[in-house]
Formats: structure tokens, sequence, C-alpha cells
């Protein structure tokens, strides 16, 4: 089909194998510290989307309780935070965190509600001590059930909390400003060793004549899992741009950089891609317009690629609950926004035919459950029929 539609999730299957075969599937994402001069240290953020405070901690045990000044070079990503066509109401959404330099404990803030006596309200904690404002309106109760919402009209960072809780509960929140969240971290990581800096943490580039003191670093495996069945969108957009970066020769990756080193590889490989518009890596922005045709080429084209290799299969990832008859004979990925369900991938039918098909529906009348029905009811069809 040629007809142009919003792929979602599905658009990761074309862009994941572009950025991990600019970057190398040896490559690792690095956090790295430096010394300059005396008691002073440089740290190289690399956009590491799986580093944690535990990560920074470590780091941190490596500068001596003499230090002065910490300098850090924040020039893996750009300054966008958030994808072109991202919509604002999605502002709450954990699954679509914004994202940068910065990253660090997968840009959630972390929050316990705990109850207290019945009727009086619970307590919230904030571990993190990023600053937050809370109107508490959660009671003590016999149920959980708790609403929260962002009220920007007063702060970004002001949160209205309203509902029930009976038992400690964990909610996540995507953080607005990364710096100042990574600052608070690195701040509490430095005090913990009785470390007091008298000045901010000041924005360089790293010198050559900086001495490498130590590193932290995750397997690019780890995004490839996590991109492919768990859909992870934060991690898409990151190696995008960095492989953006890389492919563009800048210092920084960009958006564009990385729709520029996707298409070229269009161009490289004769795939028409004149006709779609690739927006984002992950398929979150409603300006992205693929064609199933487009897609089921570029799988075609890819079926001995290594990283769509790693497809999940029906049981795992965003399929643990669905086509789990035909485990063996099926890889794909799917993709859910509003109004938008789709699915795209490799299948082997009953009599051995080796298949690459996509799916995408984009209906505002269907329920979600429907949409995906209808998918894997097309699905088992091929598989038995043809």
């Amino acid at each position: 089909d040629k007809m142009l539609m919003n792929p979602a999730s599905v658009q990761k299957v074309l862009t994941a194998p572009v950025a991990v075969e600019t970057l190398g599937e040896d490559y690792k994402f690095s956090t790295s510290l430096y010394s300059r001069n005396d008691n002073c240290y440089v740290l190289k953020l690399g956009a590491d989307p799986y580093l944690s405070s535990k990560d920074l901690k470590t780091l941190v045990k490596n500068i001596n309780r003499e230090a002065q000044k910490i300098f850090i070079d924040d020039r893996a990503l750009d300054n966008k935070t958030w994808g072109e066509g991202w919509q604002w109401d999605d502002d709450m959404n954990i699954l679509m965190p914004r994202f940068g330099s910065y990253n660090l404990d997968k840009n959630l803030i972390k929050l316990t509600v705990v109850p207290t006596k019945a009727g009086q309200f619970a307590t919230i904690i904030n571990p993190s001590k990023y600053p937050l404002v809370f109107f508490n309106n959660v009671v003590t109760s016999d149920k959980t059930d708790i609403d929260i919402k962002r009220d920007s009209a007063i702060s970004p960072n002001t949160l209205m909390l309203t509902g029930s809780v009976s038992r400690p509960t964990v909610l996540y929140i995507p953080t607005v400003n990364l710096k100042r969240y990574f600052d608070v971290q690195l701040i509490k990581s430095l005090e913990e060793r009785s470390i007091y800096l008298k000045d901010s943490f000041v924005s360089t580039r790293k010198a050559t004549t900086d001495e490498f003191v130590q590193k932290n670093t995750h397997s690019i495996d780890l995004a490839v899992n996590d991109i492919l069945k768990n859909s992870n969108n934060m991690v898409s957009e990151t190696i995008f741009k960095l492989a953006g970066g890389k492919y563009c020769n800048l210092v920084s990756g960009t958006d564009s950089s990385g729709i520029k080193m996707f298409n070229d590889y269009c161009v490289k490989n004769n795939l028409d891609n004149s006709r779609i518009r690739i927006s984002d890596a992950s398929g979150v922005s409603k300006n992205n317009l693929v064609s199933a045709d487009f897609i089921t080429e570029f799988l075609k084209l890819n079926k001995d690629n290594e990283v769509l290799a790693k497809l999940p299969k029906p049981g795992e990832g965003t399929l643990t609950h669905r086509l789990v008859p035909i485990k063996n004979n099926l890889r794909a990925k799917t993709g859910t926004l509003k109004d938008i369900s789709s699915i795209a991938g490799y299948l082997t039918t009953k009599t051995g035919k080796n298949l690459v098909f996509c799916i995408m529906i984009n209906d505002m009348k269907l329920s979600g459950s429907d949409k995906k029905m209808l998918e894997d009811f097309i699905l088992r069809e091929a598989y038995l029929r043809l």
C-alpha cells in the first residue's frame, strides 16, 4: 500500500538499524571523569540513557575531597529535549520523557505516596530532592486510586495529586528540567563525600590536556533490546541523535543530522524515500508519514540485519500477550498512539513461505483493542492460508 500514514512505533524498525550501523555494534554509551589542574574536574556526558544516580555516585568516589570546581562537557546532544510534533498533552506520559545530554535515571522522578491514618492526607516522599511543589489531596483509604497532574499555569514543577491510597505507592514523573535534576543528583553525591563546592557547575569543552580518571559505560545492546522489545522512545531518540552527530561529524547530535543520516542511507540503498516524512526516531511525532510499501521494502532489504534479528517474538515485550500460538513463526514490532495501531515484521507461514508484512491502522472509530484484534486476525490468516 502506497498510502502515507502515521506508523507510530513501527517507525523504530527503520531508524534503529541505521543508527546502530552508524554507531557500530560495539558502541558503548559513556560518561567520563577527567582531572584538570589542581582540584578541578571535568565530567564529560555521553547522553547515556542508562546512566543512574548510583553510577554518578561511583564516578564521584574518584573526586578528591579538596575539589574546588567541576566542569561539565554537555555537548553530546543539542538542547532540544522533545521531538518535533510531540503532543503537549503527553507531558506527563512516562513513556515519552524529555531526553538530552543530561539523561539520568531514565529522566523520571520517583515519588512514593505513603498512607497515614484513615481519612487523613497521605505523605509524599521525594528522595531525589529535585524541587517540586505538591498540592496534596490524596486521602488515606482502603483503596489506591491516585491521579497526578502538572499545573504548568503555576509552574512546571507544581503537581496536583488527588485520590486515595491504601498502601505505599510509587509514582514516576517525567523530569521537566534535565540539567537541574542532574545537578541536584551530582550535588547530593558530592555532599555524601563531604565535598562542598563554592561555585556552580560550569559548561566547558573537555581539553586534550585533561587527564582521564574513570568512566561509566553501557552497551548499545541494551538499547537495541529496549527499543525493539519495550519500544523505549527516549532510548530510540537518543541513539538516533548520537548517530546523526557522528554521521555528520558534529559536536552535538541533532534531529536534523539523524534524519540526514537516514535519508542518505535510503539513497545509498536505492530505497525511494521521496514521498515519506521522518520527523523523529521513535514514531511518537504525529508529523511522521510513511507507507506500508516503504516499510516492507526496508524490511526486505534488511532481512539479515543483526539488529532486526532481535525483533521480539510473541510472548516477548510488546507482544507478550499476542499471537503466542505462532511464536516460532513471527518476529515483529508493534506501534500504538491515540487512534493509531500498527505492526510490521517477518512471518513464516504454515507452508514455509517467508513473508515481510506491515499493517497500519489510522482510525478514530475503532478502539485500540479492536485494531489489534484485526491485526492479529490478518496475521493468523496469513500464517494459515498463504
